[in-house]
């Protein structure tokens, strides 16, 4: 039996990824992207389906293994086959490719959420598969993504980077700061109306005009600033 975490094999349908079940999920995914780095040539430009097996995965893990494949890649993966259940990806698709960006490379992923007086730092991005509960922190040097809920302190681009932006699948957070910026969240004027009747959609945070400015994601306002 293979020693490797992640072995590609092909199918009748597209390709299956046989995935360790017993290292850590961050770990995991920086093999996958190491894989299909290293493999982007032979597959060239493809949509294909993916099955996974040996590893139980939730859709938010799903949703970070098939972002990984497709940044590392010019493979766009149209369904997930998982568990013998198919799924369309764009199902799963809560954050757009253009926010996860050049991030799993050294991101660090935590697996679950991060609770009460809880500290995550780290030099790079941060992506949360749970939620950041109320009176936990963290601070990235990069971006912030939370697949949940952010209710407690969220500190993007520290110290002084005002470029960075936070993502949340819900914003209840009163504590962010993006760079030297901190204080009240805008919710942009004309989607305000939108964001109330769809909380569930991800929020997008950056700076704009020295003032924190949040809009659903699929407004574009971060493709704006880049």
């Amino acid at each position: 039996m293979s020693n490797d975490p992640v072995v590609l094999k092909s199918n009748k349908y597209g390709l299956s990824l046989q995935l360790d079940a017993t290292i850590p999920f961050e770990e995991l995914v920086r093999e996958i992207c190491k894989k299909f780095a290293q493999s982007a040539d032979f597959f060239g430009e493809c949509q294909m389906i993916l099955e996974t097996m040996g590893r139980e995965l939730s859709t938010e893990e799903g949703l970070v293994i098939i972002q990984a494949i497709e940044l590392n890649s010019k493979i766009k993966v149209i369904l997930l086959n998982e568990n013998n259940e198919l799924k369309d990806t764009r199902m799963l698709d809560q954050v757009d490719r253009f926010y996860t960006d050049e991030i799993f490379e050294n991101a660090k992923i935590i697996r679950g959420s991060i609770y009460k007086d809880d500290i995550v730092t780290s030099d790079s991005s941060v992506i949360v598969l749970g939620d950041v509960k109320s009176k936990a922190t963290i601070q990235a040097k990069g971006n912030i993504i939370v697949m949940g809920s952010l209710l407690g302190t969220a500190y993007a681009g520290y110290p002084d980077n005002t470029g960075c932006y936070i993502v949340a699948g819900q914003l209840n957070s009163h504590n962010i700061h993006i760079g030297t910026v901190s204080g009240e969240v805008t919710v942009q004027e004309k989607w305000s109306l939108r964001v109330h009747k769809r909380e569930e959609e991800p929020v997008g945070i950056s700076v704009w005009n020295r003032e924190l400015l949040a809009e659903p994601l699929s407004s574009g306002l971060l493709k704006r600033i880049k």
